[in-house]
């Protein structure tokens, strides 16, 4: 009987069959007891370290406190919580903040996180008096958790047993817990569930001895994939949430593990897998001195430790496109990754030399998928097949998820997201702060951009990031216009003096989609797809083309990480699955921009009327004796273009099969916000002008010799594109006219 209640609890539990692609496990990592802490009476729970000190929570409310440095396993004190009673679990600790009157520490929020309480929802803050030798607590304030609204909000309400961190460095409350809860008889199936983090302000005491948050004080709600079952308690530092789960060895089915949850990429950043290293049961976690602590509970002939770990290691290169996209699974979405570029610094000039000019390229930023024909196909789909009882129960759960966000998409077709609108601010303030001798004194400054709204608004949102720094400037213009697109979007349909030819080989009667469609069946089977959302395909497949509704599907999983409010969906997908349409698309981009034959050199060639609008611009400001920035908003196709009319790095190189491109082009590396700079250095007691080209933060390889590192020489440059672009203009000119089978 035995073996079968653990059979059927296994099945539950385990991951599904179709689970996604998710970061690789960290390796080496080390770990050690810290303090091999002396029994206690109580069950071990919350844990954090300030001032030297480390405090650990017992059940019911008792503390004990461990000098840090010389990490004894004697406590240094003890005393009782003020919120001590039979009913508090005490699960969490979290250091705030504000540093009460006559306290040593600031105030601590402890969390209860007993599922059923009546103070279930309620969060203890607590200051910490340390006198005579002597440590106790005051309750000063509570706040009660209201998640009444939250739906009607468009928020995913949590089940309970919320655990309240603070992230110190951002001056953040984050609420943490699951749609439901996370044991093996209530969640059986990983795509049952999801984890859901809620932002809020922390209230300072003066607001009062009792704080209610509900729905109207939500800044902020990520919700993760579900992957890993029996949550623990965690911690928050510069926006990531470290979060432990499992019981150790005390049950194979839940093991020792911990995730890093990123708040501002919306994905799960690293993964422990510390079931051999860790025996007991994991409780809460501090982060400390450049490592992490797990505090951990007993278990029979044991002693309750302190561990430490070493903190998640940055990746090393990957060997390939599929490794890299193992290392960061958004990368599977290409054009729709938004890549965290927050951290991207300024360029180092070259001795004698500082910056006075940027000219460049530059992306629209995150937006919702820009046809109207995704989000009414898929909502069609699964509200039919739910009328209709044709869901299985994972396409149940998968409606489940996306009901409530219907409102958030319909109408809303290539719409910049409120994530993009940030990303733009952002992007204009970091110019500023990278190169503030662009900005000095009366800088000129200019910004065009093709007139699709998505790409004003990323324009306009990037111009008041520059004011926010700058906000005496004067901008000199800023455009948009369709008669920019020639040299802005010559791809668009709307361009004046667009060729019929383009348009004729940009559509699917172009031979470049029967090599997609023919790459794209070889790779793909819809059949298993729709089998795992549909019970009869056959009556799906009457009314849609297999490959274009998972396709949409695609779409859809891959847009989330653009949206404020999204719900994980790369789980619909194996990871065998996620990888093949990554480079199914990315063939397809390819295909229309890069340097097959198929595209007759005109996919990439109407890029050159871009490369050379940049140059021109640039040589006319410099001869004007201008110092400032120039810069241009479009599209992610014509970046692709202008990086094989640059022939950087292998964006020039053209494949022998569709199995090769995989290699030479990665579409991920023109993602929602993309920028293809041209930073121009001079110095003062020369005319000589060098120019460094930098796409997303990082320098572009170009085919032709550096005058040092990554900077050339102006004028070298400029002669040699402008040729480039005559004869590929020579090109566009002679093919205008061919006629197409």
């Amino acid at each position: 009987m035995r073996k079968y209640i653990l059979f059927t609890v296994l099945a539950c539990m385990s991951v599904s069959a179709h689970a996604q692609l998710y970061v690789e496990p960290e390796k080496d990592v080390d770990c050690s007891v810290f303090i091999p802490k002396e029994r206690r009476a109580g069950s071990q729970q919350g844990m954090d370290i300030y001032g030297g000190y480390v405090f650990c929570l017992e059940d019911g409310g008792h503390v004990n406190v461990y000098d840090f440095e010389k990490a004894n396993p004697e406590p240094v004190y003890e005393f009782e919580l003020a919120s001590s009673c039979p009913d508090n679990h005490a699960n969490n600790a979290s250091f705030g903040i504000e540093v009460p009157e006559g306290s040593n520490f600031p105030l601590l929020y402890v969390s209860n996180g007993k599922v059923g309480s009546e103070i279930e929802w309620t969060c203890f803050v607590e200051g910490i008096i340390r006198r005579n030798g002597r440590m106790h607590s005051e309750l000063l304030q509570t706040i009660t958790l209201d998640i009444a609204g939250w739906k009607d909000a468009g928020y995913v309400p949590i089940f309970g047993a919320p655990s309240w961190m603070v992230d110190r460095e951002r001056g953040d409350l984050w609420v943490f817990s699951a749609r439901k809860r996370t044991t093996g008889k209530v969640t059986c199936h990983a795509w049952e569930n999801q984890y859901v983090a809620t932002k809020f302000r922390v209230p300072t005491v003066n607001e009062g001895k009792k704080v209610i948050l509900g729905a109207n004080d939500i800044l902020d709600q990520v919700v993760f994939p579900f992957e890993t079952w029996f949550t623990q308690a965690g911690c928050v530092h510069d926006g990531k949430i470290y979060y432990c789960f499992g019981v150790g060895k005390l049950d194979p089915l839940r093991p020792s593990r911990i995730r890093v949850y990123d708040t501002d990429t919306r994905s799960i950043a690293a993964r422990y897998e510390l079931q051999e290293e860790i025996p007991n049961e994991m409780e809460d976690l501090a982060i400390s001195d450049g490592w992490l602590y797990v505090n951990t509970n007993t278990r029979p002939g044991t002693v309750p430790c302190i561990w430490r770990l070493s903190l998640p290691e940055r990746k090393s290169e990957p060997s390939g496109p599929e490794e890299e996209i193992r290392q960061c699974p958004e990368k599977a979405g290409g054009i729709y990754y938004v890549c965290n570029m927050s951290e991207e610094r300024p360029m180092d000039s070259p001795d004698g030399y500082s910056p006075f000019y940027i000219n460049g390229f530059f992306r629209h930023e995150a937006r919702h998928i820009d046809d109207n024909v995704t989000y009414p196909m898929i909502y069609e789909a699964l509200e039919t097949a739910y009328g209709t009882g044709n869901l299985t129960p994972f396409g149940e759960a998968v409606y489940d998820r996306l009901e409530p966000l219907k409102a958030e998409l319909m109408y809303h077709e290539g719409d910049l997201t409120m994530r993009g609108y940030r990303q733009a601010v952002e992007m204009g303030q970091r110019m500023v702060d990278n190169y503030p001798e662009v900005f000095q004194e009366s800088p000129y400054l200019k910004a065009n951009s093709t007139n699709v709204p998505r790409v004003v608004s990323t324009m306009h949102a990037f111009v008041q990031g520059v004011t926010s720094r700058k906000p005496h400037l004067e901008w000199k213009e800023v455009s948009n216009s369709r008669s920019f697109l020639p040299e802005l979007n010559p791809y668009g349909t709307a361009c004046p003096g667009k060729q019929d030819i383009d348009t004729r080989m940009h559509s699917k009667t172009g031979e470049w989609y029967n090599k997609y469609c023919s790459f794209r069946n070889s790779k793909i089977n819809p059949e298993d797809f729709l089998a795992r959302i549909f019970k009869n395909t056959d009556v799906v497949k009457e009314k849609y083309d297999g490959y274009e509704l998972e396709w949409r599907f695609w779409l859809m999983a891959s847009v989330m990480q653009c949206l404020d409010r999204h719900v994980p969906l790369w789980d619909i997908f194996t990871s065998d699955e996620i990888l093949a349409w990554a480079e199914v698309e990315n063939y397809r981009y390819y295909l229309q921009k890069g340097p097959d034959p198929v595209n007759l050199g005109r996919g990439w060639g109407l890029g050159s009327r871009t490369l050379r609008h940049i140059l021109e611009e640039s040589a006319a400001d410099i001869i004007a004796g201008r110092h400032g920035v120039n810069v241009n908003f479009g599209h992610d196709g014509t970046l692709m273009a202008l990086m094989v009319n640059l022939h950087a790095g292998t964006w020039a190189e053209s494949a022998d099969k569709p199995e090769d491109v995989f290699d030479l082009w990665q579409y991920w590396n023109i993602p929602m916000g993309a920028n293809l700079k041209f930073i121009f250095y001079r110095k003062d007691t020369s005319d000589d002008i060098l120019v460094r080209i930098v796409l997303n933060g990082n320098d572009v390889e170009l085919p032709f010799e550096a005058v040092s590192g990554k900077f050339y020489d102006w004028d070298m440059l400029y002669g040699h594109y402008i040729r480039h672009c005559d004869a590929v203009e020579q090109s566009l000119s002679e093919t205008a006219s061919l006629k197409l089978q």
